[in-house]
Order: structure tokens, then C-alpha cells, then sequence
């Protein structure tokens, strides 16, 4: 895997190569949570005129 040396990613990866499986667990959750507001926010932007037409 590649990683940085400072962000969530390496705080991840640090977790799991010294065991520290709650932290491990949490930055997974975070990074999935802070994705999917990503992703959430993209479809808004992208797909915008979808909803428009259903609030008609």
C-alpha cells in the first residue's frame, strides 16, 4: 500500500502495523464516512437536474 507520512491514511496504516485495532477500525469508519459526503456531494453537483424534476 502506499500511504504519506502524515493524514488519515497513514494514521490507518500506522494503526494496523502496531495492532491497534480500535484505531485501525476508527480511521477506516472515518475515511468511509468523509467518502461518502464526497460522494454525496458530487452526485448533488453532477446529477442536479434530477432533482429538480422530482420535486415538480
Amino acid at each position: 500500500m502506499v500511504a504519506s507520512v502524515n493524514g488519515i491514511g497513514f494514521y490507518v496504516l500506522y494503526s494496523q502495523q502496531t495492532f491497534a485495532v480500535p484505531e485501525t477500525w476508527a480511521g477506516t469508519i472515518l475515511l468511509g464516512y468523509l467518502a461518502s459526503l464526497l460522494f454525496i456531494a458530487k452526485e448533488r453537483r453532477v446529477l442536479a437536474w434530477q432533482s429538480s424534476a422530482t420535486k415538480e
